[in-house]
Formats: C-alpha cells, sequence, structure tokens
C-alpha cells in the first residue's frame, strides 16, 4: 500500500492530493490511501479520510509500503521512527499551501542527510517509486561529525529563532 500524507496544516495541498489520484491509475493496482487534511480536492481513484488519529497515522505509515508526506517536520520524523524513508513533497508558498517556503529547506536537508527522497514536484512521484521498487531505500548512515536529522532541525530551528529575534 502506498501512503500519501498532508498533515494538519490549513492550507490545503491539492497540487499532491491530485498526484496522488492519478498516481492511483498507474502503480498497478496496488491501493492508494490518502489523509487530506483541508485539502479542496477529493480523490477519485484513491481511498481517502481528511484525518486520522496518531495511533491511526503511526498504523497506516507503518502498514505502508511507500509513504509520501509534505515536508512537515512532525511527519518526516515519525516516519524515520517507524523506520520508513518517505518520500517528501514540501509546501510550497507560491501555491498558498503554506505562508513561508520552510518545508523547501527541511526537505533539501533531509536528502542531503538521506533521510528521504525528494520530490520537488508532485509529478515526480511516480518515478521515485518506481526506483523505490527495483532498490531497497535506507537510511543512509551518518558519517562522523554528520549532525542526525533531529540535531540538524534544532539548529535550524535556534538559528531561525535567532534571526527573528535580529530583526
Amino acid at each position: 500500500m502506498i501512503f500519501v500524507s498532508v498533515g494538519t496544516e490549513r492550507f490545503p495541498f491539492d497540487r499532491l492530493i491530485r498526484s496522488a489520484d492519478h498516481l492511483a491509475s498507474q502503480v498497478n493496482g496496488e491501493p492508494v490511501f490518502v489523509q487530506l487534511g483541508h485539502s479542496t480536492y477529493l480523490p477519485r481513484a484513491c481511498q481517502w479520510t481528511r484525518f486520522l488519529s496518531y495511533q491511526d497515522l503511526v498504523e497506516q505509515i507503518r502498514r505502508a509500503r511507500i509513504v509520501i508526506t509534505h515536508a512537515g517536520a512532525g511527519s518526516s520524523l515519525l516516519c524515520l521512527q517507524s523506520g520508513k524513508v518517505p518520500i517528501v513533497v514540501p509546501r510550497r508558498k507560491r501555491f498558498g499551501e503554506h505562508v513561508d517556503d520552510h518545508q523547501v529547506e527541511l526537505a533539501t536537508r533531509m536528502a542531503q542527510l538521506g533521510s528521504a527522497l525528494l520530490a520537488e514536484r508532485p509529478e515526480e512521484l511516480l518515478s521515485l517509486i518506481q526506483d523505490a521498487k527495483t532498490r531497497q531505500v535506507t537510511l543512509r548512515p551518518l558519517q562522523p561529525g554528520t549532525p542526525s536529522l533531529a540535531t540538524a532541525l534544532s539548529e535550524y530551528l535556534a538559528q531561525d529563532g535567532r534571526q527573528e529575534g535580529s530583526r
């Protein structure tokens, strides 16, 4: 099963939901389940729900062969804690999906650390899924001196706070 989650952010993420709906017709009958949050587009080819409880979210991630998620810190870390390397699709300000582009920064850093596969555009999902079918995607071991994702995220948030205070 392929699980797609856009989190609980108040902004819709219709670009990802549309791509997941299109993807469902291209994965040879593999079920695609979508947690669509506040998105306005309703999938036709996928099973879906608006929101999941925390326990149900954990279970969907655990059961999924592939997890596709927005690049929210909580969703991404939950995938990693569940032993899954997520395909992350960052929300973008220019499409009204968030207030800024912090998800782009987080997704890029996760990909650099080997903690995620980055789909800069939802249209890249099929090729990333096909790639995942032909090779085992695993977390890349961190080199000595390389911060973990949690450390990198903490440092990023601390830096962002310092920048806010200096304005």
